[in-house]
């Protein structure tokens, strides 16, 4: 019994001493593992860029093209996007498959109202989301091109010691940009004559980024996923990001006419379509025609190029997102400003005989057909204001703008 006992202590000692042997190896190949791990992470260094802009697509657009541009020279890049919730950013940015948080932002209001009085605690609860969210994503750099709620996303990277840059388009600077200046590691203008506006010492003339999907718009790929006559011409039009009602209401009213003549994409904006109102408005053989020459769509992301390449002519806001686009297409548009900031953009593309402008304030239905009708009659008129245009703006400001992060962040 006791030789027995002893081979069955031996044989438990045996195992005891395997088990242990495979859990140090186990252990060894686990240190090892992470070692390995930590080396190429040190070897492999991630860039990480934070963005931040929306509510409307003015101060996304340029941001997308920077991104698109770090894309092509980043094999590890990471990026995260600070928008507002209800504005229609996170749904473009889904198509680029960009990560997207919202937070909470106040708007800046220059005129008076009782919403004032929560504009600066947002804006608190906003750096204090911002500050959290880059306390783990740990941006190397933070780029805005504007907006409302990339405010409390700037000052909570100055708080933090974090590069910013903040990109003007506009010729005339907004309360948000003029705020995150005084903040900004740099800023960059999208013109010279911008650059007195800011410290001058830290200012960059870089022109405006454009998205990539701007240069791939196909006329023919346009005729046909819009279903449209090659034969007819096309008039786009636009209202911005968010949508024009007055304009919508300008197309409804003067619809009639319009397709009597030419074919019509309408981007109404999320939410504002007016084809629900036709059955009641007009007669069984104006609406046939407004079923082969009509297409209005609430919102179109990469398709909008096409429609783009396809279009005669442009008739648009004066966003500064949207006139550089044109003018990287080289497109004739006509210009329906919204009073203020866009007056002077407009104004000065007009300068440069390179838009036709409609004042707002001067707009009735008679008027809007009428100058649509010279411009489409006058080819010539058109051919000049698309070469003008197009000669207006850099072309490289994507480039130029990326240059600048890598200076900034050392790389």
């Amino acid at each position: 019994k006791s030789n027995k006992y002893q081979h069955t202590n031996s044989k438990i000692t045996n195992k005891f001493r395997i088990w242990s042997l495979e859990l140090v190896i186990y252990l060894e190949l686990v240190i090892w593992h992470l070692e390995f791990l930590i080396h190429i992470e040190f070897i492999i260094k991630y860039m990480k860029v934070l963005f931040s802009g929306g509510g409307t697509m003015g101060s996304v657009s340029p941001l997308v093209a920077i991104y698109e541009e770090l894309k092509v020279r980043e094999t590890n890049l990471e990026v995260l996007w600070l928008g507002t919730k209800k504005g229609p950013e996170k749904e473009f940015l889904a198509g680029y498959q960009i990560p997207f948080k919202s937070i909470v932002s106040g708007k800046l209001r220059r005129y008076l109202s009782l919403w004032n009085i929560l504009t600066p605690i947002e804006v608190i609860i906003g750096i204090l989301q911002s500050y959290s969210i880059m306390s783990k994503f740990k941006p190397d750099i933070v780029l805005t091109a504007g907006s409302f709620v990339a405010v409390p996303v700037v000052y909570a990277a100055w708080l933090k010691k974090i590069p910013r840059i903040v990109h003007q388009q506009d010729l005339e600077i907004g309360l948000a940009n003029k705020m995150m200046a005084k903040k900004a590691t740099a800023v960059t203008v999208t013109f010279d004559e911008s650059k007195d506006i800011f410290d001058p010492k830290k200012t960059f003339h870089i022109g405006n980024p454009i998205r990539k999907a701007v240069l791939a718009g196909n006329r023919d790929k346009g005729l046909l996923e819009f279903k449209l006559n090659s034969t007819l011409p096309t008039i786009l039009i636009l209202g911005g990001g968010t949508g024009a009602l007055m304009i919508n209401q300008m197309i409804f009213d003067t619809l009639g006419q319009l397709i009597a003549k030419y074919q019509v994409i309408h981007l109404t904006g999320k939410g504002k379509s007016i084809s629900q109102q036709f059955n009641d408005y007009f007669n069984r053989e104006t609406l046939k025609l407004i079923e082969e020459r009509y297409r209005g769509y609430e919102f179109l992301n990469q398709e909008i190029f096409d429609a783009m390449a396809v279009a005669d002519l442009v008739i648009s806001r004066a966003g500064f997102s949207t006139l550089t686009e044109l003018a990287a297409l080289g497109k004739p548009a006509l210009l329906i400003p919204i009073p203020g900031h866009q007056e002077i953009n407009a104004q000065y593309f007009f300068k440069y005989n390179a838009v036709k402008i409609l004042p707002q304030e001067k707009l009735t239905k008679e008027i809007f057909v009428q100058v649509i009708d010279a411009s489409m009659q006058n080819l010539p008129e058109r051919q000049n204001l698309a070469r003008n245009i197009s000669q207006l703006l850099y072309k490289d400001a994507g480039k130029r703008y990326v240059e600048l992060v890598y200076k900034i962040i050392g790389k």
